[in-house]
């Protein structure tokens, strides 16, 4: 059922309407990092009006060298203004400007992003101290809004974001980029977005009636069982059924029938 809808799913199509197209697009994986990041962060909302930001503060970026270098040099040059007259939502131009120079103070005390989420037995725990490890980049005037992108998963939120950072650079098969070895796909642990959500509910893949870090830990339990070494390689079908409005959140006879999912669907 599950093998089924993942199959099925269009790749190049779909990604194209996925944040998970910034990254893809750099070659080098200091590059690929920091936009992985950025764009993780800002993924709230709608993916057009977050998108639209995300692709031009990146040209921006690749103005100056490219992602990694930019942040670098915002890192290393407070003074420095970045991305004028951008903003998304309550993030303002200097939230976004602070975000990635918290990306180059992290490159300059460890080497790459990687080294801010250590490998854990865990669930979550290399989450927990990957959020921790960028909260604490962002510097003491850090605002509110800026920190509140920063969620950490013993506070109940599901970290849908980082979650899916996560699983955009540790996963080894498509539609994801693996670029991160020292990490297991087998411990990843399911960005719960409103889609999956209500996807896993119809699928009796939780109990939990709300979408914190408890029902990403059931839901992501339910799908090792299909696959115990990589239980991530569901999310991107489930989500996107509920993105590509194929999956409606209700019985509708003209769209149920034609869903792999529909004979094992409580909706």
């Amino acid at each position: 059922m599950l093998d089924v809808l993942a199959a099925g799913v269009d790749l190049d199509a779909r990604v194209a309407t996925d944040p998970l197209r910034f990254p893809r697009r750099y070659r080098e994986a200091a590059d690929v990092e920091v936009a992985a990041a950025f764009a993780a962060a800002l993924a709230f909302g709608r993916v057009a009006l977050f998108g639209a930001v995300v692709e031009a503060c990146l040209a921006e970026a690749d103005a100056h060298g490219g992602p990694a270098a930019y942040a670098d040099l915002l890192a290393a040059d407070p003074a420095r203004p970045a991305f004028a007259g951008r903003y998304y939502r309550w993030l303002t131009t200097p939230d976004l400007r602070a975000l990635f120079a918290a990306f180059g103070g992290v490159r300059a005390a460890l080497g790459g992003l990687a080294g801010a989420f250590p490998p854990s037995p865990e669930p979550g725990a290399t989450l927990a101290m990957g959020i921790a490890t960028l909260r604490g980049h962002l510097g003491p005037d850090a605002s509110p809004a800026l920190r509140s992108c920063f969620p950490a998963p013993d506070g109940g939120s599901a970290c849908k974001r980082w979650c899916m950072f996560l699983r955009w650079m540790v996963r080894r098969a498509e539609p994801d980029l693996g670029l991160w070895t020292h990490l297991d796909p087998a411990c990843l642990v399911i960005p719960l977005d409103t889609h999956v959500f209500r996807v896993a509910g119809f699928l009796g893949l939780r109990r939990g009636t709300v979408a914190g870090w408890r029902t990403a830990l059931e839901v992501t339990a339910a799908l090792r069982a299909y696959d115990a070494q990589d239980p991530l390689r569901y999310d991107f079908a489930l989500a996107h059924l509920g993105i590509a409005r194929a999956c409606l959140g209700r019985r509708d006879p003209a769209v149920c029938p034609t869903c792999p999912l529909d004979t094992a669907c409580r909706a």
